[in-house]
C-alpha cells in the first residue's frame, strides 16, 4: 500500500449507500487536506483485508476514463488507515534535506489530524523521494510494525500515509522484574534439558517487548481477542556444543504482569 502496489487480498461486504455517501464526503474531506485533485468519479467498498483482518471502507479515485488515481482506506471509526497517490513519480521536484522531509510529512499529518509522537526515521528512496516513519511507542516500548509513515516525492510534496496499530492488552498494573524472569526462564530450561547438557544452555538477554503470543512450546494460548500483542519479556538463549547442532538459540517469552509463558521461537 505505500507505494501504491502490492495490496493485500480483500474480501468485499455489502455497504449501504447512506454509508457509501458518508465514506465518499470522508474520502472528499482528505483530498481536500492533501491537496489531491477533485477526481472525476470515485468509488466506494467495505472491504475485509485479508492480511491483518481489519475490516475497512475503501475509497478509490477516479480519472475521466475511469483509472484510480488514488485509494485511501478508513477504519469502521473514520479514522484514516492509509492514502496513497497511485502512478505518481517520486523522483518529481527537487530534492529536499532529511530535516526538511521529517517538517514536510509532520504537516501532511497534522492536515490530516494523525498524531505521531517522538522523532521519526527519515529514510531516502532508492526511487527518488522519501521515507518518513514514525514507529508506535506504548509504555516506552515500540510495537512491531505498528507507527505511522509518509512517503514524499522528493521535492517534499505527498505521495502516501499508512498507519498501522495492531491490538493491544492492557498494560498490566506491575511489572514483574527481572530477577523473576530470568528464574522462570531457567526453569524451563531445567525441565526440558538433561543435566549432561544443560550446561549448553543459558540466558544471554532478556528485554521488554510486545509479542504476539504462540504455541511453539505447548503452551496455552491466554484469553483475549486473537490477534492482540501482549506486554512480555523476551529471554533470549544462548546454546553451544551439540545443542548448536539443533538450533542457534531459543527465545522465551514471559507476560510482563504474571509471569504466564506465552511461548517464544527456536533460532536457527
Amino acid at each position: 500500500m505505500l507505494a501504491g502496489q502490492d495490496r493485500p487480498a480483500t474480501t468485499g461486504m455489502t455497504l449501504s449507500a447512506v454509508a457509501m455517501a458518508t465514506v465518499s464526503a470522508r474520502a472528499a474531506d482528505l483530498d481536500q487536506r492533501l491537496g489531491l485533485q477533485v477526481p472525476a468519479g470515485r468509488s466506494v467498498a467495505r472491504l475485509i483485508d485479508t492480511a491483518s483482518g481489519q475490516t475497512v471502507d475503501e475509497v478509490t479515485d477516479l480519472d475521466p476514463h475511469g483509472k484510480p488515481v488514488a485509494i485511501s482506506r478508513f477504519d469502521l471509526s473514520g479514522q484514516l488507515v492509509s492514502s496513497v497517490r497511485l502512478g505518481y513519480a517520486a523522483t518529481l521536484g527537487r530534492a529536499v534535506s532529511a530535516p526538511a522531509a521529517v517538517t514536510a510529512a509532520r504537516k501532511i499529518l497534522a492536515s490530516v489530524g494523525i498524531q505521531a509522537a517522538g522523532s521519526p526515521a527519515a529514510t531516502a528512496r532508492a526511487t527518488g523521494g522519501w521515507l518518513v516513519r514514525w514507529v508506535r511507542l506504548i509504555v516506552g516500548v515500540p510495537v512491531p510494525s505498528d507507527g505511522v509513515s509518509v512517503q514524499l516525492a522528493a521535492g517534499g510534496s505527498f505521495h502516501s500515509i499508512v498507519r498501522t496499530e495492531h491490538p493491544l492488552a492492557a498494560v498490566p498494573p506491575n511489572t514483574i522484574d527481572q530477577a523473576r524472569i530470568r528464574v522462570l526462564a531457567e526453569a524451563r530450561l531445567d525441565l526440558w534439558l538433561k543435566a549432561d547438557v544443560r550446561g549448553l544452555a543459558s540466558v544471554s538477554s532478556l528485554g521488554l517487548a510486545w509479542v504476539a503470543p504462540n504455541d511453539t512450546f505447548g503452551d496455552p494460548l491466554p484469553a483475549g481477542p486473537a490477534g492482540s500483542l501482549r506486554l512480555a519479556w523476551v529471554v533470549r538463549v544462548a546454546i553451544s556444543g551439540a545443542l548448536a547442532d539443533r538450533a542457534a538459540g531459543l527465545e522465551l517469552a514471559f507476560d510482563a504482569g504474571d509471569g504466564q509463558p506465552l511461548g517464544g521461537d527456536v533460532l536457527e
